[in-house]
This record gives C-alpha cells, structure tokens and sequence, in this order.
C-alpha cells in the first residue's frame, strides 16, 4: 500500500514494479485505486495479457484488517463479534477481544477498555471455560453491545501533506491507575497558511498488576512510550528531530526531564535516559488535563463516545494555531524520587604499639 503525488508517477511505480517482480517470475494480480484513471490505465495496459488482471472494482477492501472506501478516502471500521452466546466465559470473552483488530490505533480509547476488563478477569482467577461472574457480566454485555457504533467512524487517509507544506509531530502523553497512553498527530501547514490537524496512530498499555506503581511512574512510562512513537512516526514521515514535540500534563515528570538522570533513582533515571536520548527537554511541554487528548486513551471511553469526541479526532484546539506555544515556567524542579544520599563517619580507633 502507497501512496503517489500524480497519475504520471502512479504509472511509473506499476511498470517498475512489474518489471522487478516479473524477473523472478512473480505477476501482481489485484489492483485497487481511488483514481479512475489510473485504474482505466491499468485495464489498458493488461488487454494482452492471456490471465487477465482483477481490478477491485466495490467501493471498499480491507487493508491490515481495516476497511478502505476508495470512493470517499477513508478508512472504515467493522465490527463481526457474532451472536451473545447463552453461556458467557472467559474463553468467549477472550475470543471477542482479539476480534478487534486496530493496528494504528485509533480506536485505542475503547481497546483500552477491553485491556482492562481482561485484566479483570485474571484477577478473578477464572478457568478459561468457567462463567463469568454476575458484576463482570453486566459490564462485558455494556461494553460488547456498543461495540456496533465503530461503525460510525471514518477516518481520513489524506493528512493533508502536500510537497510545500511544513510538517510537525505532536505527542501527548499521559496515564490513569489503568492504563498509560501515547497518541500522535500531524500538524501540517499548507502555503496559504491554513493549518490541518490529522490523528497518526496511538498506543496503549495496562498498567502492571503484580505491583503497585506510582502515578507518577506511569506518567513516566506514557512519556516513554510517546517519545519512542515519535520516533517511529517522524522516521516513515520523514519530519525532521527539530520538528518533533511531546507534551505532558504531569510537572512531576517534567521536572524529572529538567534534572540530570543521575539525581534519580533507577526506575526514573533510566526512563529519563531514553527519554532525553530520543527527543531534548525543550522540545516538551506541559498541557492541561482537560486539553490532553491522550487522557482519553488512557481512561478509556465507550465506543458510543468516541465516534464524536472532538479531542480525540483533532487534539487540542491550540493545535490548530499558526504559532503553538509551549509552557513549562512552573516545573523546574521536584523532590519525588530524588537519590538520598547517606555518610557515615567513623572515628577511628586508637592503635598502641608494644
């Protein structure tokens, strides 16, 4: 799957990309399109060919286990759970969850939700075939019958990124008692200065159960994983460090990046480390709660929400501003987790020589 600037250059890709499979004796068989003429081209080009070549000729097709509708450009969801059984396990329940396939993530505030009830599960020390109990039932049978409204979403596949536009990645991070969440967006300025917000992809990770971790750890951990999906992201968009921004709405862990690695302990300081190695303090900012986009992902929202949650779709509404700006006055510093260091003096004893 690519993407190409004009008809000529589309034409180009397919002759090379015959050309070079065709010398190990590999033919290409399906093509599909959002323009006509292109797909007429095709037509053309295989009227000699003695297999002739399907050309998907339905408005949608599955790409990565997501629906494409080639007529509008967008990406589509659909949702096959099948049928409530009479008896609901934990295997049923399982099986379901893994029917939700989001690869990029932008469903992750209703994907989180079934991250977190699986953990429930294991904490309620089930069989794989045993029923679920009466308080979890009421919550999965909620959950599960509002799935269907995933189908009310679209999402563009154009972000808008054309050859003169300028190119920015925008981060946020954040983290609950459940969960902890990264999501990323694009920020493209096109030449007549109109400014066009697109969400990239996100993920989302349970917060662990065998111990219990500090907010502020798992803030510290969202970080981590919006510094490493920043990376990912401007690496196959090609956007330069200097481009790249990440926010947080925790001073605790803005202060944690203002200090030297070394003034914290372990768990903070080799966070820190691979933080910083990937994108500088400067480069991050502090964001309201309520203006932070990856609060929904690490919450949590019902399908039923997310399909019209602005916030989550177009990030905060700064974002769309010609100049954003980036506040960290208030974080410089902070004494949780600091390295306590400890002398003790001893006086050393009298030796008598005989």
């Amino acid at each position: 799957m690519t993407t190409c600037r004009s008809e000529e250059e589309a034409k180009l890709m397919y002759k090379e990309m015959n050309e070079l499979l065709q010398r190990a004796g590999f033919q290409l068989q399906k093509w599909s399109s959002n323009c006509e003429v292109f797909l007429q081209y095709l037509n053309k080009e295989n009227t000699n060919l003695d297999q002739s070549i399907h050309i998907k000729a339905n408005d949608t097709l599955k790409v990565l286990g997501i629906s494409w509708n080639r007529t509008t450009d967008q990406f589509e969801y659909t949702v096959n759970i099948g049928a409530v059984k009479d008896v609901i396990t934990k295997r049923n329940v399982i099986s379901d969850i893994a029917r939700l396939y989001d690869p990029m993530g932008w469903i992750a505030p209703v994907i989180v939700k079934a991250k977190i009830y699986i953990q429930k599960l294991w904490r309620a020390n089930l069989e794989w075939d045993d029923s679920i109990p009466e308080e979890l039932l009421e919550e999965w049978l909620c959950f599960r019958s509002n799935l269907s409204n995933l189908t009310n979403i679209k999402i563009p596949r154009w972000m808008h990124l054309t050859e003169n536009s300028h190119r920015e990645l925008h981060a946020f991070a954040d983290a609950s008692r459940s969960a902890y969440a990264a999501v990323v967006y694009c920020r493209s300025i096109d030449a007549e200065g109109k400014v066009h917000v697109s969400l990239v992809t996100a993920k989302t990770k349970v917060s662990p159960i065998e111990k219990e971790v500090t907010i502020p750890r798992l803030e510290l951990c969202g970080a981590v994983l919006a510094a490493k999906l920043l990376y990912e992201v401007s690496q196959i968009l090609n956007i330069p460090k200097k481009d790249v921004y990440a926010w947080t709405d925790s001073a605790v862990v803005l202060a944690w990046l203002k200090g030297l690695p070394n003034r914290w302990t372990t768990f903070v300081s080799n966070r820190v480390s691979e933080i910083i190695n990937i994108i500088e303090y400067d480069q991050w900012g502090h964001v309201a709660t309520d203006m932070n986009p990856a609060d929904c992902a690490s919450r949590g929202l019902q399908s039923t929400e997310l399909s019209c949650h602005q916030l989550w779709w177009n990030g905060p509404p700064w974002l769309q501003d010609i100049m954003v700006k980036s506040d960290k006055s208030d974080f410089f510093t902070h004494e949780e987790e600091r390295v306590i260091k400890a002398y003790t003096t001893v006086k050393e004893s009298e030796t008598k020589f005989l």
